[in-house]
């Protein structure tokens, strides 16, 4: 009888942490979500936020060129800040992985520290290096490389560095654990044979950790499509994503079944492309 329950005394404990887990899923995502889906049949109301309703009008405004211009210029900043972001922080997770356990430790504590800052302060940073007085501009006419300097920011090349700093120490440290112990015999044994550092990259490197390389770029393409600080401080009006669209439609122009609505249609679009790249990725996989 004491075996028994010791035996059984596990699945209670893994069931109250499942129900727990489910629980907190379900109390800030799924009754949130249906909420919002509830809210986009709504009617917008100018004296209050909406009017309980069912109308099809605001789904019917995402095909609008406007809106429908916006969710592709999401889609392209989303895919290009996330494959940026891992092409950058791959070769360095490399490198950092090849140092002395010290070294690695003190490249590990820096990423940590970077993840302790907000949006705001590292888009308030980047603001400041761009700006033409006293950032990279500034410092470029002073060395005699710039004539007449002006201000990096807003544009989309600003927005895009924001979108990679801000992605980078979490893509290092997604990638660190599977990096730093992989089995280093087989790049020795290319680099002996006379195989060039840039083929072991491309042609050794590259496929091994190609399973872990898809899943995160996959992660960033969708947390970067959420990213709402870095388009509004470093980016043009014209580069602004949905992100920033929805929360002035919603919270600007007072219009949530509309905001809702554009929420619901980007969250559809986001999960198709996860499918299609996933079912893509399965098919090319041997």
């Amino acid at each position: 009888m004491g075996a028994a329950r010791m035996m059984r005394m596990p699945s209670y404990g893994s069931r109250l942490i499942s129900g727990l887990a489910f629980g907190v899923m379900a109390v800030f995502f799924v009754v949130p979500l249906i909420f919002m889906i509830v809210v986009s049949f709504y009617q917008p109301d100018p004296m209050g936020f909406y009017k309980v309703d069912f109308v099809l009008e605001n789904y019917a405004k995402f095909f609008s060129s406007f809106y429908y211009t916006v969710s592709l210029r999401s889609l392209y900043s989303s895919a290009l800040g996330a494959v940026l972001v891992v092409a950058f922080a791959f070769p360095l997770v490399l490198f950092v992985s090849d140092l002395s356990r010290s070294h690695q430790q003190f490249w590990i504590i820096s990423l940590l520290s970077l993840m302790c800052l907000s949006e705001v302060i590292i888009g308030f940073a980047w603001l400041i290096l761009m700006s033409q007085s006293a950032g990279i501009p500034g410092f470029l006419e002073w060395i005699g490389l710039w004539d007449n300097p002006r201000s990096l920011s807003p544009s989309f090349g600003a927005m895009m560095i924001g979108l990679v700093f801000l992605g980078f120490s979490i893509v290092a440290l997604i990638l660190y654990p599977s990096v730093s112990r992989r089995d280093r015999s087989i790049e020795e044994a290319a680099v002996t044979l006379g195989t060039p550092p840039r083929l072991v990259f491309f042609k050794i490197l590259l496929p091994t950790f190609r399973a872990s390389l898809v899943p995160v770029t996959l992660t960033m393409f969708v947390y970067m499509l959420g990213v709402f600080v870095m388009p509004t401080m470093l980016g043009r009006p014209k580069d602004w994503t949905m992100t920033v669209i929805i929360s002035d439609k919603a919270l600007g122009d007072a219009n949530l079944p509309l905001g809702a609505a554009l929420a619901v249609v980007m969250l559809i679009v986001t999960v198709l492309v996860l499918i299609a790249s996933a079912v893509l990725t399965r098919r090319r996989t041997p």
